[in-house]
């Protein structure tokens, strides 16, 4: 199969998600990208099993090989959602619409070129490799595909939920750079301000939203710093300031409600800022929620200013803890740079960012995560794109780990 047109024919899809401001998932095209996955897996001489999920809105697929060998079993999860995009994006010299992917001599750019369809292709790329051989192989795979990774990873727990279990799981949502260890915990939520709204010829009769939202952001300064203290024992992704996983508290939002007209002569009754926690692989979820809430309790006491803090989304970290699991899978990456003729020593690190991982190893199996996503590919940004040796590389790390 030709796993670049493939790639290129999901980013035509623009399989969007994301939180509405009420806090609810909206999910665009899904069904389509998941029949375009289904029927290559099924060209390519691959079993395609769907699940429907929550309410048929997430459609999941679990791809396998024709002859399922009888050894212990390995998923290797992507997902096909991708984050908005605004377009147009501008590539040497010239506009493109961001879901309309461009395929050069050593990269495909487009929005979910490298997070995560890349994924999708270069496994199911691999796998086609396999058909026939199964009888060589030391697990029994199933490339797992499912939607929602985007907004909190609602497909991945609603599967698990019904009862999917695998011996042991790759995170394919990952780096190509080293083998992942670790993830970071996420929390998302919204900071609310509510003041009295009037004209602004006449502010001493209102009590402006937006300029008490910007008081308390001030002082909830002390509390990113708080975060920052926070620090793994486990390693750093190459690049990174600190040299192991540390706390972070990011506000990434701040607007207007929909209820708010937007108007220069007009003080604000209301005014919201978003904000993005990630915790260290080790942390527990509920203490470091606990010191969220403390510390904007205190900022609030020090302002009085009338705001609340609403938390829509928190997941925890994890981090592998089969040392023979992940030695097996730092063998593989190793021989599969060699193969293909990359430069570099494949390390490990845990992420910066948070992923699927979690939820796996909540239901207690042994998770790693290794990827096609290398630094600098400009995910969830403008420019997004896949260099093609990282997915030929993991074609043959598919190979590597699952004959050896």
């Amino acid at each position: 199969m030709d796993v670049i047109q493939f790639l290129a024919d999901m980013v035509r899809i623009p399989s969007v998600s994301l939180f509405a401001d009420d806090g609810s998932i909206i999910r665009r095209n899904y069904r389509e990208v998941a029949d375009l996955i289904a029927r290559t897996a099924k060209e390519a001489g691959l079993l395609v099993e769907v699940v429907d999920l929550l309410n048929g809105e997430v459609p999941t697929l679990l791809i396998r090989l024709p002859e399922a060998p009888n050894k212990p079993s390995l998923a290797f999860v992507t997902h096909y959602d991708v984050v908005p995009a605004r377009g147009p994006w501008r590539l040497e010299g010239r506009e493109v619409d961001p879901f309309e992917p461009v395929v050069t001599e050593d990269r495909v750019y487009g929005r979910g070129a490298a997070d995560d369809k890349s994924a999708i292709a270069a496994v199911l790329g691999g796998l086609a490799e396999l058909a026939g051989e199964a009888g060589k192989l030391r697990y029994n795979p199933v490339l797992v595909v499912t939607g929602d990774e985007e907004v909190g990873g609602a497909g991945v727990r609603a599967l698990l939920q019904k009862g999917y279990r695998w011996d042991r799981v790759i995170i394919v949502d990952s780096g190509s750079e080293y083998v992942s260890i670790g993830a970071s915990g996420v929390v998302a939520g919204w900071i609310k301000v509510r003041g009295r709204s009037g004209h602004a010829g006449y502010p001493f009769e209102a009590r402006n939203a937006a300029e008490d939202l910007v008081e308390l952001l001030h002082a909830l300064r002390g509390f990113k710093e708080q975060r920052a203290r926070k620090v793994s024992s486990l390693p750093a992704p190459p690049g990174s300031p600190v040299a192991r996983v540390w706390g972070r508290f990011s506000v990434t939002i701040l607007k207007l409600p929909p209820s708010e007209p937007e108007k220069h002569n007009r003080i604000p009754g209301e005014a919201w800022a978003g904000f993005d926690m990630r915790l260290i692989p080790e942390e527990s979820l509920e203490e470091a929620l606990g010191e969220l809430y403390s510390a904007f309790s205190a900022a609030v006491a020090r302002t009085a200013v009338n705001a609340s803090l609403e938390v829509f989304s928190a997941q925890r970290g994890w981090y592998t803890k089969n040392e023979e699991f992940k030695a097996e899978v730092l063998e593989a990456a190793r021989r599969a740079y060699r193969a293909c003729g990359m430069q570099g020593e494949v390390g490990v690190a845990a992420e910066l960012g948070g992923n699927d991982g979690t939820f796996f190893d909540e239901f207690g199996m042994d998770v790693i995560a290794f990827g096609t996503i290398r630094s600098g590919t400009n995910i969830h940004s403008e420019g997004e794109f896949v260099y093609i040796k990282d997915i030929e590389m993991y074609k043959r790390f598919v190979r590597e780990l699952l004959l050896r």
